[in-house]
């Protein structure tokens, strides 16, 4: 509580803009730069700048396909490239210390973009209270690295994207909080959570049809696990970019026919405000529901 309570008053001395100016203005060099590093000879350029740089996407079959799928959330830049990162890095053995050097210039490279921020954050916060031996359940983590991003950049009270990533990040505590050990549940229940969470960011932009929730479970990983590192692997080595434009041809071909049922219906979205308020009740939600279940057992 303590922690919690100091977190709000940091938010009532928030950082000045100049910080934001700064960074952005920085990381808009860098993001020209990855651009201009991609392979020039794959037919899924735009693809690759999106996935990697931060670009946004031009193909406007792909980016209604992903809409319609719900899948938008996991092709563009977000807190889970951090998280894939952040993992693939620890397995190789690299010190704690280096990866949050080159996950802060990954940051900067595709666009200094409020929800890989917030990962970054999210990723410096938990290995810091770790190796004070702080503990904090994981949605309170998630409220904590939230805090403190708007703290640093105070004009991201705004940004429908930090939203969106606090909501998905919530999502996947669910797990955690009702103590889900098994891979497949916990997958399911992550999956589900972040189908009710996202459906407010989402309310207007994007499906919200209950296949979204099929979808996730098959077409995530090849984005996570395939066509990320892929897009890594090809632009360290050109020659091979063969292989990434295969794939990527195959995902497109399977987002296109499981959109195919779906519907988007546009509609008027929900104000930034009822968004926070959406976030503020889940976080509460959680909190109670956790102290429910498990207050006073964990010491018997």
């Amino acid at each position: 509580m303590i922690i919690l309570l100091s977190l709000a008053l940091c938010l009532s001395i928030a950082a000045p803009d100049g910080l934001l100016i700064n960074t952005t203005h920085l990381s808009q060099n860098f993001q020209k730069k990855c651009v201009h590093f991609l392979p020039k000879n794959s037919l899924e350029q735009q693809s690759l700048a999106s996935l990697l740089c931060g670009e946004k996407i031009t193909d406007t079959d792909l980016q209604k396909n992903l809409q319609r799928t719900s899948l938008i959330h996991i092709f563009v830049i977000s807190g889970s490239h951090l998280i894939l990162l952040d993992e693939l890095l620890s397995i190789l053995r690299i010190p704690l210390f280096v990866r949050i050097l080159f996950l802060g210039f990954y940051s900067l490279v595709v666009g200094w973009q409020p929800p890989a921020v917030r990962a970054l954050i999210a990723l410096g916060t938990r290995h810091g209270f770790k190796h004070f031996r702080l503990h904090l359940p994981p949605d309170l983590m998630v409220l904590v690295a939230g805090m403190v991003t708007l703290t640093l950049f105070p004009a991201w009270w705004d940004s429908l994207s930090l939203l969106m990533s606090w909501c998905a990040a919530l999502a996947l505590c669910w797990g955690s909080l009702l103590r889900v050990k098994a891979t497949l549940p916990r997958l399911l229940l992550s999956q589900i959570g972040i189908f009710v969470f996202m459906s407010a960011p989402l309310w207007g932009l994007g499906s919200l049809h209950p296949l979204s929730l099929i979808y996730n479970l098959l077409l995530a990983p090849v984005v996570s696990y395939i066509l990320l590192p892929l897009a890594f692997f090809v632009t360290l080595l050109p020659s091979g970019v063969f292989i990434f434009d295969g794939v990527m041809e195959f995902f497109r071909q399977a987002l296109t026919a499981l959109s195919e049922p779906i519907v988007l219906h546009k509609t008027r979205p929900p104000s930034v405000a009822q968004l926070w308020l959406w976030i503020c009740f889940w976080q509460v939600v959680m909190h109670f529901l956790r102290l429910h279940l498990w207050q006073g057992r964990d010491s018997r």
